[in-house]
């Protein structure tokens, strides 16, 4: 590798050779026919351009489809520390729950997600977490029920 390296080196220094080590001219003709661009300017020239339309939403389409999992299994250490965890929850705390979001009712295949809110209910018969989270809208906050089987972490401010 390092040879190919210095054989580049020698050939581009060769061709090159006059002009590689020299400033940038600041010539007031030159400047005039050829401005300085500023860097805002400049920074739009590498800006990506949509080549082929639609290609991001089906990138992003073909990704969700990617983070699709089956769900795991927690060792009983992770289960012990998480079931911790949601005894010190209290309603009113603010929190970010992730957690498996199964497919259909029951399902081992789905996806992991992240959801944020505030606890307004813990419910320890049911086993169910209820959060709510989003912004202020005609129907109101939304709320989230969250399984606690379905939990894999669940961090808070204090």
């Amino acid at each position: 590798m390092e040879n190919i390296m210095r054989q580049t080196e020698k050939e581009t220094g060769g061709k090159y050779a006059g002009i590689i080590h020299m400033e940038r001219p600041v010539d007031a003709a030159i400047l005039r026919r050829h401005p300085r661009m500023p860097l805002e300017e400049r920074a739009k020239i590498f800006a990506p351009f949509a080549a082929l339309r639609g290609h991001s939403e089906r990138l992003s389409e073909e990704g969700g489809k990617l983070l699709r999992s089956r769900r795991a299994e927690l060792s009983e250490e992770e289960t012990e520390r998480l079931s911790h965890k949601l005894s010190q929850v209290q309603k009113g705390t603010n929190v970010a729950v992730t957690h498996f979001l199964p497919e259909t009712p029951g399902a081992v295949m789905g996806y992991y997600t992240r959801t944020e809110g505030t606890v307004t209910g813990l419910d320890v018969v049911r086993r169910l977490l209820k959060i709510t989270c989003g912004e202020e809208g005609p129907k109101g906050l939304a709320e989230v029920l969250i399984r606690f089987e379905d939990i894999t972490d669940i961090l808070w401010e204090e």
